[in-house]
């Protein structure tokens, strides 16, 4: 039989496709690995910068009364 008239088999195409799948599987997982890792990252820098504006907004200036009684 020549190249042409050759027929794909079942289990030729079922084999082909499970590796194809694992090999998604396999970048899919990697992936989701370095998108956890962004979100905890950026989770930690997001808490950083509140905590670093709200020490900042506690030291604002404020104006200081100072009341003199003549007793």
């Amino acid at each position: 039989m020549s190249q042409i008239e050759r027929r794909v088999t079942r289990d030729e195409l079922q084999n082909q496709l499970t590796l194809f799948q694992e090999d998604i599987q396999s970048k899919v997982a990697d992936k989701s690995e370095q998108i956890r890792l962004i979100k905890i990252g950026s989770a930690i820098v997001a808490l950083f910068v509140a905590f670093m504006f709200g020490r900042r907004s506690g030291k604002k200036n404020r104006s200081i009364i100072e009341i003199f009684s003549d007793k």
